[in-house]
């Protein structure tokens, strides 16, 4: 097996995500789910291989391989095979319903599918032409461990263009077409540098992913990968299962969003101090009393980050900012620009504001998306003056530190996923007795935000909540779907230009009736 890499050739080239660790670790764990294990020459040489077969398959640089997977033990070894043959990997969140998903695919129109094995009869009715099977066998009769073995492993690349786009990421927007956010080799490579930074990667490091790999956050692990440091994946999170992969792994640092933490938290019991050393959060508001009970439990660092699949670490909270005593106030913070990260705080025609006053977050660094997929005039818009233009509200304290206050848009996150408002109005609005309809976030312990649905029915109508979240069902992906239903008596209110107050319904919730 050569898995020798020529860096002397790369120049300025973006360098593999394992060639290096490859040559000083070979022998080394790499990755592991439930104790099914490569070493990283197994993983470098399954990964080429993977690109020879699907060059065979007559696939060319630029064109689009989905994965629609849990965390398995081949996600890993996909990344890297198809940057490696220079194509572009389309991560899919399988927690979509199958209308969202067949609209991504028809968007980015992947040359294969890529699919686990919990997934291969919903693939069956996705538009796609090609499905390779990771736990079965193709339409031909083919498998995917047998195609490795009969391919020839392609060279590993000295380096890749830095411009060159090596994934779509598709992200929820406010409007029925998903946003599909184009990240280049330069982007993707910078934002896991700039994570294993801020966590303090290091190559003797374990790091257990229990977040879904087909999020943008999947880089924070992956900064470990490249350093040689094992990636220890949990195919889907649960509570139980965490604690004993945690025991069996003896994991360093993972990445959790608030609600994880609070289930992870709820059954820690009298376990004491675990290996962890740090955990990255992020996603959702964590709230201060959560956070004290976490730092005084797990008995490890914690770091807070902020950021987006557009534009990846846009600040940090550090753990030595992370002390309840001394500096509480910090704690509800998003911490300060990263050194991955410029960032600014401006009025409706951006402007920099001054301290203490509210304004949309703007962010750019090495890290910025490269544009939203066939979608030009929308990129313009978010990137006008090469600035992203977040659309999260928040303000800075005299000291730099950012504090979020709202979304823009309405944005709501609940569980560490994007849901944004108009999406499951305009599906309630479809319910034939189904009038007006708002959505907003309203406080969960769990979840930290939950979906809320406020609905004005017909005149006579007789629908209850079960009605409206089973019609949600239908369309919707299971986090979409409203946790709580409220009726509402009379027009909702609006601003003279029609505009729903979200912000006074939010006040309203604790009022409306749930029947």
């Amino acid at each position: 097996m050569n898995l020798h890499v020529d860096y002397n050739l790369a120049g300025s080239l973006v360098p593999d995500l394992i060639g290096m660790s490859s040559l000083r670790y070979p022998d080394k764990v790499a990755v592991d789910v439930d104790g099914d294990a490569l070493t990283f020459a197994e993983l470098s040489d399954r990964a080429s291989r993977l690109a020879g077969a699907l060059d065979k398959r007559g696939l060319k640089k630029g064109d689009r391989v989905a994965i629609l997977a849990l965390n398995e033990r081949a996600f890993l070894e996909v990344r890297v095979g198809v940057q490696r043959a220079g194509m572009i990997l389309v991560p899919l969140n399988y927690r979509l319903a199958e209308k969202e998903l067949a609209l991504i695919l028809e968007d980015c129109a992947p040359e294969i599918l890529i699919v686990g094995s919990d997934f291969e009869e919903l693939a069956t009715r996705l538009p796609v032409t090609q499905v390779l099977r990771l736990g079965g066998v193709d339409d031909s009769g083919q498998s995917y461990e047998l195609m490795l073995a009969s391919a020839e492993a392609m060279a590993v690349p000295a380096g890749y263009p830095p411009e060159d786009i090596c994934h779509i990421s598709y992200t929820s927007g406010t409007t029925a077409r998903a946003k599909g956010v184009m990240l280049s080799n330069r982007s993707v490579h910078h934002g896991t540098m700039a994570m294993g930074h801020e966590i303090g990667a290091y190559p003797e490091a374990v790091f257990l992913a229990s977040t879904p790999l087909f999020h943008v956050g999947s880089q924070v692990g992956y900064s470990f990968t490249y350093l040689g440091g094992t990636h220890v994946q949990m195919r889907k999170f649960d509570t139980a299962g965490f604690l004993a992969t945690l025991d069996r792994t003896k994991a360093t640092h993972c990445q959790l969003v608030p609600s994880m933490i609070q289930m992870v938290l709820d059954s820690w019991g009298d376990r004491g101090n675990s290996s962890l050393q740090c955990v990255l959060y992020g996603a959702a508001p964590m709230p201060p009393a959560l956070l004290r009970n976490a730092l005084d439990k797990l008995g490890c660092k914690f770091v807070n980050g902020y950021g987006s699949t557009e534009s990846m670490g846009i600040s940090f909270l550090s753990p030595h900012e992370h002390d309840p005593d001394r500096s509480p106030e910090l704690l509800a913070s998003v911490g300060r620009s990263s050194s991955l990260s410029s960032s600014r705080i401006v009025d409706e025609n951006d402007n920099d504001v001054g301290p203490g006053v509210t304004g949309e977050v703007l962010a750019r660094g090495p890290a910025l998306m490269s544009g939203y997929w066939q979608q030009p005039t929308v990129t313009k818009e978010a990137l006008r003056g090469g600035w992203m233009h977040t659309g999260d509200l928040a303000y800075r304290n005299e000291d730099g530190y950012l504090f979020l206050v709202d979304r823009k848009d309405d944005k709501i996150v609940t569980g560490g996923e994007n849901v944004f408002p108009s999406e499951i109005e305009q599906v309630i609005l479809s319910h034939p007795h189904v009038n007006e309809a708002a959505i907003i976030g309203v406080p969960d312990r769990t979840w930290g935000e939950a979906v809320g649905a406020i609905v004005v029915l017909r005149e006579g109508a007789a629908v209850s909540e079960q009605d409206i979240t089973a019609h949600c069902r239908e369309s919707l992906a299971g986090y979409k779907v409203p946790k709580y239903v409220r009726f509402y008596e009379g027009a909702l209110p609006r601003n003279p230009t029609g505009k729903l107050l979200r912000r006074a319904l939010r006040d309203e919730w604790p009022t409306l009736s749930a029947t």
